[in-house]
């Protein structure tokens, strides 16, 4: 789970994918982080580093979207 979790993170990150990959990148990194505190995995660091990316590709999508917000209630897209 650490793995996808990972792959989903950068993913999410480097094509800009936002809610599509990082909800699953949390989701999933979650579940690998509690499957390494069961004793059933051992790849912590992959899955945290999956949660982390996840959380900041969902905060590159809100900032985009504030900032769209913004340019339009300050004149539009023409000004």
């Amino acid at each position: 789970m650490g793995a996808w979790s990972l792959v989903l993170g950068i993913a999410s990150v480097v094509l800009l994918l936002g809610v599509i990959t990082g909800i699953p990148a949390i989701i999933i990194g979650n579940q690998g982080r509690r499957a390494v505190r069961a004793g059933e995995a051992d790849n912590e660091g992959m899955a945290m580093t999956g949660v982390v990316l996840g959380w900041i590709s969902l905060a590159i999508l809100a900032a985009v979207i504030v900032l769209v917000i913004a340019r339009f209630l300050a004149g539009g897209p023409d000004s």
